[in-house]
Parts: structure tokens; sequence; C-alpha cells
């Protein structure tokens, strides 16, 4: 008796045994989704990722699967979001799918990815793998406003100092422009500094070349959201014997050191003059007769000048190059023909004084010398196509002559179809006298007959038409008497 519970009990353990190896035999099933991007900008794309695998020695050849999405998101390419089934040519333990979206409107989008079907390859009786049937993943989907809203408008420095010097002020991130002294002879500086909002970005830092006097250098920091903010560091070099002159009611100081300016073409060589009896650098184009000058204003603006000795003045010097010469514009309204009026334009980023005839013209005339040839012109500017040619008078006046030669022909055309116009009034004037007058004496020529007839009329005439009167005036009352009975 005790050998056959024995052998009962082993029977149910071996079967029990059988069935746990049998159930441990089957894969488990894991699902990964993630979206491309947590937040994405309305009309854009997401791609949707999904990683299918097995675990627990399990593998799969065959997969049935749905990828069900939220309606403001619209299927673009990728594998099908529809039931699906899938196979492969030999077990695999993994499988990848994509799915691209169009996202539209805004707000939350979720997309899941349920597991219908996946059979264990490795199980005899290919039962379904356990674990995970579906997951999720959703992403935000915001309008091209509500991002530019949601971006940073810290545009603010935290730091800033200029490498072995002192700023003065002392740096506050509101405060926007400070001064920093620098002895004679510094020709660099390094600037550091640091921004406020990791997002921002900052343009400025780092090594500057200065020179003698006024060297302004701007520290741009630019926000998430696209604002900027300058700050300004006014560096100063100390000069010795600085020379301050006036321009326009604008002091500015002459440079000394030549590696400050360079010759604007190479019509200029190189010269060295006095200028209360200093050594300045110059520019001397003999053809012209012009020498410039290095003069830097309060902003730290280089620019060269045409210096005269004699007069002690300073113009400034703008030249423009165009294919063929190079031109400096003199402003002279004397040079400038009858009716052409000022105006300013702009010729090679550069503003300068013209003269056009009217408004809507292309063409402008401007004085200028050819700093290569030295010669004085007035000079033709072709605004659409940037071009300039001497002006040619004689061109001008055959152009005059012509048009006063087509107003002529115009006139003369006026004044034929004015006459043809007259003569044919006259015509049909006369015409209509004619026939007035004819009508006249045929008028005339009937009464004389009339008179005539009434002369020659005898009286036994006169009484036959009275009778003959009378007889009608007789059947005309009988008839009304017919008519009355």
């Amino acid at each position: 008796m005790k050998k056959k519970i024995f052998i009962l009990i082993l029977f149910i353990t071996s079967l029990f045994i059988i069935n746990t190896t049998k159930v441990n035999a089957v894969g488990t099933a894991n699902i990964s989704i993630w979206a491309s991007a947590g937040t994405v900008v309305s009309g854009n794309n997401v791609t949707f990722t999904v990683d299918l695998t097995s675990s627990n020695n399990g593998a799969f050849s065959a997969w049935s699967y749905t990828m069900q999405c939220g309606g403001n998101l619209i299927w673009q390419s990728g594998d099908k979001i529809n039931e699906l089934a899938g196979a492969s040519s030999s077990p695999i333990t993994s499988k990848r799918f994509t799915f691209n979206f169009k996202t539209t409107g805004s707000g939350t989008a979720t997309c899941t990815f349920k597991l219908h079907s996946l059979p264990d390859y490795n199980d005899s009786a290919s039962a379904e793998m356990g674990g995970t049937k579906e997951k999720s993943a959703s992403i935000r989907i915001i309008t091209q406003s509500e991002l530019e809203a949601s971006y940073s408008k810290n545009n603010n420095l935290s730091s800033l100092s200029v490498e072995g010097y002192t700023l003065s002020p002392n740096f506050n991130k509101n405060t926007l422009e400070y001064n920093v002294e620098l002895p004679n002879g510094v020709t660099k500086i390094k600037i550091n500094g640091s921004k406020e909002d990791g997002t921002a970005s900052i343009n400025g830092l780092g090594e500057h070349n200065v020179s003698e006097g006024k060297n302004r250098i701007e520290i741009k920091v630019t926000a998430q959201n696209g604002s900027v903010k300058t700050y300004i560091i006014n560096a100063t070099v100390k000069e010795l014997d600085p020379i301050v002159v006036q321009v326009n009611g604008e002091e500015y100081n002459v440079i000394r050191k030549k590696d400050q300016i360079s010759a604007p073409n190479d019509t200029y060589t190189e010269k060295t003059i006095l200028i209360n009896e200093l050594e300045v650098p110059a520019y001397e184009n003999t053809k012209i007769g012009y020498v410039l000058v290095g003069l830097k204003d309060k902003e730290g603006n280089i620019n060269l000048y045409i210096y005269d000795e004699k007069a002690n003045t300073y113009t400034l010097y703008q030249e423009f190059t165009f294919s063929s010469s190079i031109i400096y514009i003199k402003d002279n309204p004397t040079k400038i023909p009858d009716n052409y009026k000022p105006a300013n334009i702009t010729i090679n980023d550069k503003k300068v004084t013209a003269y056009h005839l009217k408004a809507s013209s292309r063409f402008y005339l401007f004085y200028g010398v050819n700093v290569t040839t030295g010669e004085e012109n007035l000079y033709s500017y072709d605004s659409k196509e940037g071009t300039v040619q001497r002006y040619n008078d004689e061109v001008t006046k055959e152009l005059i002559k012509e048009n006063n030669e087509k107003e002529k022909i115009y006139q003369y055309v006026v004044i034929g179809l004015g006459s043809l116009l007259i003569l044919t009034y006259l015509i049909l004037l006369i015409s209509l006298i004619i026939n007035s007058n004819k009508k006249r004496k045929h008028l005339v020529q009937k009464m004389s007959i009339v008179e005539e007839v009434k002369i020659n009329d005898t009286p036994k005439k006169k009484n036959k038409r009275k009778e003959t009167k009378e007889k009608e005036e007789n059947i005309e009352e009988t008839s009304e008497k017919e008519k009355d009975d």
C-alpha cells in the first residue's frame, strides 16, 4: 500500500515538473516605445519608434500588431499603423518598427502599440509569449507662437571684465556702458564675461585690438527668443601729445601711428607730414593733389580725411570704385546743369549727394575726380545697373534737339489738322448758303406764277369756280343731313 502511494506521489511530482518546465520554456515579450521629440511644433513631423524583444530564451518568427494614434497625428511613412501580420525567414529575438507622422493642431498626442500575436518559435506548441502586450508614448504639440512664447528672454551678462584692468563703474547686469583706461603702448586687450542664462549666446568676448585714443567695443548677448542686449566698453589708450582737431563742430584725434591707417588704393604713396609741428603719417596722390590723414572720432572709428594745409581743414574722403575707374565725389552744385535737383542716394554702401531731373528717374549726375587720371568731370550714374560714365553734354543737346524736332512735327500735324477742319467748316457753310439762295429763288418764282394766274383769270372762269365751289358745299351739306337721319 505504501509502495502504491509512493508511486502515485512520484507520478504527480513528475507531471508538475514537466508542466513547470513547459511553462518556463515559453519566452516573454517586451515592448519599448518612444518619440523623436517630447515637444513638436504643429505642422512638423515626429517619429515614433517601437522595439519588440523577447527574453527567457524566447524567439519569434511571426507577429501581429496595431499602432493606434490620436487624430492630431497623420501617418506619413514607415511601418503601417493598421493591424499588420509579419514574418521572418528565421527566428529572431528583436524587431524594430518606425512610424512617421505629421502633427496638426495642438495639445497632447498619444500612440499605443498593441501586440495581438507573438508565438514563441522555440516552444513546440508555438504558444503565445507572455509579458507586455501593449505600451504607449505621448508628445506635446504646440503652435509656433506657443513655442516662441516659451523661449527665454534673459539676455543678461552675469560677469564682465577686461583682463588686467578695472572697469568703471563696477559691473552690474543692468549697466550697459563701461570705461577702462589703458596706458600708452597697449595694442591688445582681452575681454572676459559669462551669460546669466545658458540658452543665450554671447558675441564680442575674447581679444580685441586697440589703438591710441578711444576704442568702442561691443559685447552682444542674444536671448533664446532673439532679443539682444548690447554692453559697451570704451577702452581709451592714452596718447602722447594728442592732436585734437575740429571737423563740422566735432572733435577728432589725428592718427599718429602709420599701422592704424592704410592707403585707399595704389595711386597714393606713403609720406610723413607735420601737423602742429608733430609728425603724422599720410598718403598723397600727386595727380589730384590730395593728402590724406587718419582721424578718429569719439566712438573710436577711424576714417581718412583730405588735409588742406593752407586752409587747415579736413574733408571726409570717400572714393567709389566702379568697373573702369575710382572716383572721389565732390559736391559742386555749380557744375550741375539746370533743372537738376539734389537727392541723397547710396553708392557702394555710402551716402552721397547726387542730382536728378525727377524723383522717379534712375539716372543721377555728380561731379567727381578720377583719382587715377586726376581729371575732374561730371558723371552720369545708373542707380539700377550701378554703373557710371562721363556725362556727355553733346549727347544731351542732341537728345534735346531731337525732342524739339519731334515737338515741331507734332505742332505741324496739329496745325494741319486744324486747318483742314476750318476748311471743311467753310465748305459746309458755303454749301448751306448756296442751297438757301436756291430755295429762296424757287419760292419767288412760284409766287410770281401764282400772281400771274390771278391776273389772267377771266370773269367766266371765276364764276365757274364759284359754282363748282357751291356745288361742293351742297354735296357736303346733303351728306351731313343723311348722317343725321
